[in-house]
C-alpha cells in the first residue's frame, strides 16, 4: 500500500510497501510538525532534500545518523558539501542529478529542474515512483513553462506544489502550473501558513484548481493519505 503523510510546510513521507522515504525533512524548526524527530529514529530508507534552504534540509544529517542504513538523494554537489562538512559515508549517498530515474531497492527516483535559489547547488523538485504510482514533489519554485515537460516525461499521479508565495509560486501562480503538469488523480499544496510571510488563503488554490478540472487536496500536517 502507498500512502503520503504531510509534515508541515514542505516536510512529506511517502510510504511503499516497508520503505520510508522522507522529502525536505524539516522537523525540529517546523511549527506545524506533528511529531518530534525521534519518530524517525531506525524508520526511514530514502532521505531526499531538493535544496539547501535550513526549511528543506532541516535535519537531514541527523536523521542519517539515527538511520544508518539511510540513503542520501540530492545533487551531487550538495551530497559532497553534506559528506564534506558532515563526515557523511559515501554508501549513504545515491550519486544523482537532474535526469533520468534512478532505482533504489524497487524504489524510482528523479531529479528535476525548479526556478529558485540555493547555495551547494541547483535547486530541484523530486519525483518518486513506485507501486505504479509517481509523485512529484516541486519543492521550492517559481512557476516555469518546463514544468510542462515535467508532466509530459513522468506523468505523475500527484503534485505537491508551494502556494506560500513571496519565496515561491502563490496560489494564483501554481495553479497554472497545474494545467502544465496534468496530476492525474490529485494536487497537494504546501509550503504555506507556516509563518506570516507565507501566509495565504488556500481556499483561493482550491477553488481555482477545480475550475481547472484537477483534483485538489488540501492536507493537515499530520494527515496520512492513501495514494
Amino acid at each position: 500500500m502507498a500512502q503520503l503523510r504531510w509534515l508541515g510546510h514542505a516536510a512529506t513521507l511517502l510510504t511503499f510497501g516497508n520503505k520510508n522515504i522522507i522529502i525536505d525533512p524539516m522537523i525540529k524548526n517546523n511549527p506545524l510538525s506533528p511529531v518530534k524527530i525521534d519518530y524517525f529514529k531506525n524508520n526511514l530508507d530514502i532521505i531526499i532534500v531538493t535544496h539547501d534552504h535550513y526549511d528543506h534540509l532541516g535535519d537531514t544529517v541527523e536523521l542519517l545518523k539515527m538511520n544508518p542504513k539511510a540513503k542520501l538523494y540530492a545533487t551531487y554537489d550538495l551530497e559532497a558539501y553534506l559528506a564534506e562538512t558532515y563526515k557523511i559515508s559515501e554508501e549513504s549517498i545515491i550519486p544523482a542529478n537532474v535526469g533520468g530515474f534512478v532505482e533504489v531497492d524497487g524504489i524510482k527516483l528523479a531529479l528535476t529542474k525548479a526556478v529558485h535559489s540555493s547555495t551547494h547547488s541547483d535547486p530541484t523538485g523530486a519525483i518518486v515512483s513506485a507501486e505504479g504510482i509517481t509523485v512529484y514533489h516541486a519543492g521550492d519554485t517559481g512557476l516555469f513553462e518546463d514544468m510542462k515537460l515535467i508532466g509530459e516525461v513522468f506523468k505523475p499521479d500527484y503534485a505537491l506544489l508551494p502556494i506560500g508565495g513571496r519565496f515561491t509560486m502563490d496560489p494564483y501562480q501554481a495553479s497554472i502550473s497545474v494545467e502544465f503538469i496534468k496530476p492525474k488523480k490529485g494536487v497537494i499544496p504546501i509550503h504555506y501558513n507556516t509563518w506570516d510571510l507565507i501566509k495565504v488563503d488556500v481556499n483561493d488554490f482550491v477553488k481555482l484548481v477545480k475550475t481547472k478540472g484537477y483534483n485538489p487536496i488540501v492536507l493537515q500536517p499530520g494527515q496520512t493519505i492513501t495514494l
